[in-house]
Order: C-alpha cells, then structure tokens, then sequence
C-alpha cells in the first residue's frame, strides 16, 4: 500500500486597481479601497489512485510577497465523468506578525505553525451536460465555527477571510497550503479547478509606520 501525492504550486497574478488618487498622498494611505487584487486560477488533473492505494492532493498558493493579502474568495471543485473519491481536507495559512521580524525558512515557520481550518466536501452531485453525458461534480467548502462552535455557520468567527496574512520577501514555503485525501483504492484521475482571489493592501495602507518599522513599536 502506497499513499499517491501530487503537490500542485500555483503562482498569482497581480490586477492593481485603478486608484482616484496616488498611493503615496495621505488620502490614497488611508483609503480602504485595496490596492489590488492576487488571483490564483488553475486548472489541473489529480492522480489515478492505484490498487490498495491512497492518494493526497496538496495545492500549494504563493502569495506576492510584501504586501497585507486578505482572502476574499476560494473555491475547488473537480468536475468529472469519472466518480470523484476526493473527499475531507484542510485549509492552512502562513501566518505571521504584521511589520516581522519575519521567519523566512520552513525550520523556523514550519506548518505546524500555519493556522489550519477544516475544508469539507459537498455532497458528489451527477448531471447530465448538453450533450447528455452524465458529469460528477464535488465542491468544497471551509469549516466555519460561530461562537457555539456550529459549522458552516453564516456569523462566523473562525474564517480565514479574517485573517491578514503577511509574507516574508524570502520565506521559500507556501503562503497558503490545502491538503484534500483520497482513501478509495482503484480511483480515476478527476478534472479539478482552483480559483482564489486575495485583496492586496500595501504596506502604507495596512497599519502604522511605527507597526510596520523594525523593531516594531505599537503605540507612538
């Protein structure tokens, strides 16, 4: 019995925003508006699990570096005529102090040290396209825990769309990783999409110059 990883390194693309006013003037400073966004889009097969086999799918996301990055939206699914067996995972950040020092090797922030959130399939959905070919399709979804500890909750507390996360100029690791598990020996290789969409904030914009300045000071 053999465990079939395949690790998916998915870079971003950089949209800046169309600003009223340069970022350098205090009124660009203190604007809310993000100065952009990061989009991960990619399409991507996952691996045949062979027989007596488990299979591991890791989607690694590489955040810009030096920048505020909020989590806006996620979504993965996989699409397929084949069944999709893929099914309980996880959703972990790099997270790290606004303004560092920062730790910038794995040894030093290893994913132990990530915050983690659970990510839960949906239920395996069979439909039939325009063609009349019958597709399986399976999305998933993060766990979000309310103050009575309910999941999937609207009033979340625990969300990873709260969080900031900060990123290392050299950190070599992931900013962002998600681990989905496949426990069905015997599995077809199934068509997954990944798209996430993080709001950058600059520096300037995010906190303080005293937060942001090394050592970093809370209060003037």
């Amino acid at each position: 019995m053999a465990d079939t990883v395949q690790i998916e390194t998915i870079g971003a693309d950089v949209f800046p925003f169309k600003q009223t006013a340069p970022l350098a003037m205090e009124s660009g400073k203190a604007s809310a508006v993000p100065w952009g966004q990061a989009i991960f889009n990619s399409a991507f097969e996952s691996p045949a699990i062979g027989v007596g086999d488990t299979g591991t799918l890791v989607m690694d996301l590489n955040l810009p570096k030096n920048y505020c990055c909020m989590l806006r939206s996620l979504h993965v699914s996989a699409y397929d005529s084949s069944a999709i067996n893929w099914i309980f995972g996880v959703v972990g950040l790099a997270y790290q102090l606004p303004g560092g020092p920062y730790k910038n090797s794995m040894t030093s922030l290893p994913e132990s040290d990530y915050l983690w959130w659970r990510f839960g399939p949906g239920p395996s959905m069979h439909v039939r396209n325009r063609t009349s070919v019958h597709k399986y399709q399976k999305s998933w979804t993060i766990d979000e825990l309310s103050a009575a500890g309910v999941g999937r909750s609207a009033g979340s507390l625990d969300n990873p769309m709260n969080v900031p996360v900060w990123v290392s100029p050299d950190y070599p690791g992931s900013s962002v990783t998600i681990y989905i598990e496949n426990d069905v020996a015997s599995s077809a290789a199934n068509d997954f999409r990944l798209n996430a969409v993080f709001d950058l904030y600059t520096q300037d914009q995010a906190f303080a110059a005293e937060v942001m300045s090394s050592p970093r000071r809370l209060a003037s």
